[in-house]
């Protein structure tokens, strides 16, 4: 029996593409998707987005999901009748800490993007998530602050110093003069 040959199976597997596949494949594929997915699938070509549901029922399950995972839902009035509309400020607000995984626990089983995989920091940066520049700057910021404040108190504690030490030895200065001329007038 001849076996096959590994090149010939390479360059095949390479080829293959999410499109090359039947479009009932594709429908099915789709319906395991939530709201989010879905969107970015459906706005991805036009073959999917003629073929990718978005309707209300997957909009209102996506929200009763994150409800019941207690993430946070838009309060305001949504309007469920087109992406678009649905889409406000705080939906792509959610969608985009969504992205970047800034909704998941520090757990085993804790990614609320991927279903039963764990968000590590080794696996997602920092960076990515917008919390690295954001910290350094506000630690940054905060010491700033600080150094000024000390500053100001030790520039205003030495001016103090000065001061009082200025008038002491004035003080005492005008006290041994006093002394001095009393000495000599008793004496």
């Amino acid at each position: 029996m001849d076996l096959p040959d590994t090149t010939e199976m390479t360059t095949t597997t390479q080829n293959l593409n999410l499109l090359d596949l039947p479009s009932e494949l594709h429908i099915q594929i789709a319906s395991f998707l939530s709201y989010p997915d879905a969107l970015a699938l459906k706005h991805s070509c036009r073959h999917f987005y003629s073929m990718v549901y978005t309707g209300v029922h997957l909009k209102v399950n996506w929200l009763v999901e994150r409800f019941e995972r207690k993430l946070e839902c838009p309060m305001e009035k949504c309007s469920f009748r087109t992406d678009e509309a649905f889409c406000n400020w705080r939906i792509r607000r959610i969608m985009e800490r969504r992205r970047q995984h800034l909704e998941c626990r520090r757990a085993p089983g804790g990614c609320w993007v991927v279903e039963g995989q764990t968000c590590h920091t080794d696996l997602v940066p920092l960076w990515l998530k917008g919390q690295g520049p954001r910290r350094v700057v506000r630690s940054l910021t905060t010491l700033v602050h600080e150094a000024l404040l000390i500053c100001f108190f030790a520039m205003l504690l030495e001016g103090l110093w000065r001061l009082t030490k200025n008038q002491v030895v004035n003080w005492l200065a005008h006290q041994a003069v006093a002394d001095w001329c009393a000495s000599l007038i008793l004496n």
